[in-house]
């Protein structure tokens, strides 16, 4: 293998010569490993003897056509991915094909470029695809330059037992980040053990923590081990730590200054040897120097900091992403994966997705309800109003994305407005956007006090 060559082998079977010739000329220059044949049988014949990552073939051949090759090939090598080279009037019959397992087809006459698109996006899914299995980020997806810089700091921050504070929009897998940690580390044998610090009120966050004595307070029938005391030996995740309220904050301090705590209404001192990583969508910059949060504990806790971008900032990640989701759900759901129109896939990597890779779960889980066809296609974009509206979600989105897009948004602020019994400033806090910018988006949206109001 060259020094740069890629290893992902491309088997192209064509019987015109100089497509065939270009073909294998122009995958070359991009350092692939490229076989060729004239035709079925024998690109047939080479499958016997090498194993290819991936085959690009025409359909109608001499001897063999390409549909026999295609299944002949997946029967055997069910991993191999195909790309169908095909006239326009035989785009039914590669549809079939992709219907039966092929992952791309693409239409005479194109352009070389066209095919190396196609050909790279596989590629990339590939690699992806051997990271995951080989190392232990096995559940960060993506390919992208600060995927793989978070994969490496995994790495690396795996072999310590330093405090790390991961930060994040909500949705963007602060948490999968924080199990890889625990993974790749020596005490991916304990426990891992995790608590949103933003999900309970003070009182019960303290004795989520800390535990509580039998008798401690009213309901306390029993001795209760806190979190603390449960991830000894193992790694404790303290998300949404922004939220925890500064009372805790003092105590928490303590706890990691001399890993020793008591129970709530104990006396006895106990010792927790765990490892902390904290989670927060929250600006803890910003809030230090409003003090409400304090600077003590943040710099005891943000000793390794990690970043997660949004996903609109990483779009490269998107198929990627997809191709995995669409593999846990549709396995969730007994059913075969679908493919994606190459236009669809651009309309998903062109949106914002607010809500991150948890918007990206959501809308695929619920495409894949509404689908009936083995392809996602346009039409995902139209689906029946009668059906959406007979599920407790946020509408398919509709074929204009920007529309999409707009009833999302607005969803939320409506959302948000509720959450906070029609408070403006709250709503906006919990939007992460300035209280002009909600005042703005309420009269471009039409929204009315009624469909907030408590």
């Amino acid at each position: 293998m060259k020094k740069n060559q890629k290893p992902y082998r491309i088997l192209v079977v064509e019987d015109n010569a100089s497509l065939r010739n270009g073909i294998v000329t122009t995958l070359q220059k991009e350092d692939y490993s490229v076989d060729n044949a004239e035709d079925g049988l024998k690109g047939l014949k080479k499958t016997q003897i090498n194993s290819y990552n991936l085959l690009i073939t025409d359909i109608k051949m001499p001897g063999m056509d390409g549909i026999q090759l295609f299944k002949k090939v997946k029967a055997r090598f069910p991993k191999t991915d195909v790309i169908i080279i095909t006239a326009y009037a035989t785009v039914e019959i590669a549809v079939n094909a992709i219907k039966s397992g092929a992952e791309d087809f693409i239409t005479k006459p194109f352009p070389l470029a066209e095919l190396r698109t196609k050909v790279n996006l596989l590629y990339r899914r590939w690699e992806s695809a051997q990271i995951s299995e080989s190392d232990g980020c096995h559940r960060i997806i993506g390919q992208s330059q600060a995927i793989r810089k978070i994969r490496g700091l995994i790495k690396k921050v795996a072999v310590t037992d330093s405090p790390v504070l991961i930060t994040g929009q909500s949705g963007t897998g602060k948490e999968l980040v924080a199990r890889s940690i625990h993974d790749s580390s020596e005490r991916a044998n304990g426990p891992f053990v995790a608590v949103n610090c933003g999900a309970l009120a003070e009182t019960l966050l303290e004795s989520e923590l800390f535990g509580h004595e039998k008798g401690a307070f009213t309901g306390a029938v029993r001795a209760h081990a806190g979190k603390f005391e449960q991830a000894t030996g193992g790694t404790l995740l303290l998300d949404e730590i922004g939220d925890m309220p500064q009372s805790l904050q003092v105590k928490l301090l303590r706890v990691l200054q001399n890993k020793e705590f008591q129970r709530v209404g104990g006396e006895k001192s106990i010792q927790s040897d765990f490892r902390l990583i904290a989670a927060t969508n929250k600006d803890l910059d910003k809030m230090v120097n409003e003090e409400l949060f304090r600077s003590d504990l943040y710099y005891r806790i943000n000793v390794i900091p990690i970043h997660i971008p949004p996903l609109s900032e990483r779009p490269e990640d998107i198929p990627l992403l997809i191709d995995y989701i669409l593999a846990k759900r549709a396995e969730k759901l007994q059913r075969s994966i679908p493919k994606i129109q190459a236009s669809v896939m651009r309309k998903l990597q062109n949106y914002s997705w607010p809500g991150n890779v948890r918007e990206l779960e959501n809308f695929i889980e619920r495409a894949l309800v509404f689908i009936e066809d083995n392809i996602f296609t346009e039409e995902l974009f139209s689906f029946d109003e009668k059906k959406a509206a007979d599920i407790d979600t946020i509408p398919i989105p509709a074929r204009d994305m920007d529309e999409y897009i707009s009833k999302i948004e607005r969803e939320m602020i409506v959302n948000a407005l509720k959450d906070n019994h029609g408070v403006k400033q709250r709503a906006a806090d919990q939007l992460n956007i300035k209280p002009g910018t909600l005042y703005y988006k309420i009269e471009k949206y039409g929204i009315e006090d009624h469909e907030y109001a408590p």
